[in-house]
């Protein structure tokens, strides 16, 4: 199906020349709001495994959860290049030399064409971003920092130790040396209407980010908001009105920005809460039936979100087509 916005995918297709699958790992990293360095916990959403990927055998070292996560994903979509994803918990938070080494060994595969790091925005200093700039030249780097709202209330009452102003600053000074960045946003977050959703959307239309995950909030197994939810403290949004939610999002945002991911999923047996999210193609199918019932498509209404920072565009040269 054609989409009505710019798909990660499509992306990768047209940089690469062939489709491009991230394989997932983990190197046994923490967080600053979970080691106490920043706070104690983590995020309230997170579960265990650090919005790692199930199939990740963290028991393993680098090169074998390479080797077997390339092989899985081989066998199963006949894939032939793949991105090494450094996705669960925090890193890039290790000392340089440290992070050197294992994004290192995430390249040793001939097939790996590149890096995804998923990390934060308080733990991206200069010497690391330098390390990435570093690696950007040889390879090719996409780099996930989480904001998930422009809202420093929710932050903290998510427990995510960081700021808002933190973001945009990393953000800055990652775009400052040629960087691909992506931010995570999550809609339903508590304490959060419409409007103060749709102005963390507007904020990150302009700021120049080359990419975005929008996820509805979930709850996870083992996550600690699992208590507030049981207790009927927590209200999740329902699947029509996250639809609406998402197609207002794509609106607002900047033709240009590369779309990664617009619902989050689960299996029966470790998500709680949406239901509907165990099926995500459908509410993939929904979104997309919304945006051409309405007549509209990515970026139809980008002006408001303009208008709204005051702010001239100042997004990174990354395309202009959406495929």
């Amino acid at each position: 199906m054609q989409h009505s916005y710019r798909t990660f995918n499509n992306y990768l297709l047209e940089k690469f020349g062939v489709r491009v699958y991230r394989v997932p790992i983990d190197v046994g990293f923490d967080c600053p709001n979970r080691d106490g360095s920043r706070a104690v916990g983590g995020c309230t959403f997170c579960d265990e495994r650090g919005s790692g990927a199930p199939t990740i055998n963290a028991a393993v070292n680098v090169r074998q959860q390479l080797i077997d996560g390339v092989e899985r994903i081989r066998e199963r979509y006949k894939a032939k290049k793949f991105l090494t994803y450094f996705q669960a918990f925090t890193n890039t938070y290790a000392p340089e030399g440290i992070l050197r080494v294992l994004y290192e060994s995430g390249l040793e595969h001939p097939d790996v064409v590149g890096l995804c790091i998923g990390t934060r925005p308080d733990c991206v200093p200069d010497n690391v971003l330098d390390l990435l700039a570093e690696f950007d030249k040889k390879t090719f780097v996409w780099l996930e920092m989480g904001l998930q709202s422009a809202h420093n209330k929710t932050l903290d009452v998510i427990n995510r130790a960081h700021s808002s102003e933190e973001f945009f600053d990393a953000l800055a000074r990652a775009q400052a040396r040629g960087l691909a960045c992506a931010t995570h946003l999550i809609f339903g977050l508590p304490g959060e209407d419409r409007e103060m959703m749709m102005e963390t959307v507007k904020r990150v239309a302009v700021s120049g980010v080359d990419g975005i995950k929008i996820h509805q909030l979930c709850v996870y197994k083992g996550a600690p908001m699992e208590m507030d939810y049981r207790l009927g403290n927590l209200k999740l949004l329902d699947e029509d009105y996250y639809v609406e939610l998402v197609a207002d999002a794509i609106e607002l945002l900047p033709p240009e920005m590369i779309i990664m991911r617009l619902v989050a999923e689960g299996k029966k047996d470790e998500l709680i809460a949406p239901t509907w999210s165990y099926d995500k193609y459908s509410v993939i199918d929904k979104i997309e039936y919304e945006l051409r019932r309405r007549n509209t498509k990515q970026g139809s209404r980008f002006h408001e979100s303009v208008a709204f920072a005051g702010a001239p565009r100042n997004f990174a040269a990354v395309g202009n087509s959406i495929a």
